[in-house]
């Protein structure tokens, strides 16, 4: 398998393990967001696809986050209801969001990734530095899309039950 193959299929098995954290992080999306406001998702993902470093993602966020109070938003309700103990969780949607893409991904999947046991690339050569920083891209990317697809569901399934009359 080449080197391209061997980087997508680690990132998607890391997208694997951090799948229930983005399904949390839609779900605290669709909370504070709503249905009404599915373009601030959709220019999220749209940010994700096309930018050429993370820092314009994290950039992107930030600007949400003190443009729109929603973004500033803690998960609303019952904080035992949470299955996470993460400091960041008590924190507005965009903060979340913002903490876990530049501390969590890099420091827990990015570091997986690149361990010797697995594509062993370093992190001396500029070569590797690119290497490891596109990698850390992709791993957004995949946050991202399963954030938003947690989020679409989410906002569908509240739709959807809030037209339903009487059980």
């Amino acid at each position: 398998m080449n080197r391209e193959m061997q980087i997508i299929l680690e990132v998607n098995v890391q997208a694997e393990n951090f799948y229930d954290k983005a399904a949390q992080l839609g779900d605290h999306a669709a909370k504070v967001l709503g249905s009404r406001r599915r373009s601030q998702m959709t220019g999220l993902e749209n940010i994700a696809d096309s930018a050429l470093k993370k820092t314009d993602i994290f950039d992107y966020i930030k600007r949400q986050t003190g443009r729109f109070p929603f973004w500033r938003q803690s998960y609303p309700g019952d904080k035992s209801q949470r299955s996470s103990n993460n400091a960041a969780d008590d924190k507005g949607f965009g903060e979340r969001l913002l903490y876990y893409l530049e501390k969590d991904l890099d420091e827990i999947y990015l570091k997986e990734i690149c361990s010797k046991d697995r594509l062993n690339i370093g992190n001396t050569k500029e070569e590797e530095r690119y290497e490891r920083r596109r990698i850390s891209l992709l791993l957004i990317r995949q946050f991202i899309h399963q954030m938003v697809a947690a989020y679409e569901f989410q906002v569908s399934m509240s739709n959807s039950n809030n037209g339903k009359k009487g059980a």
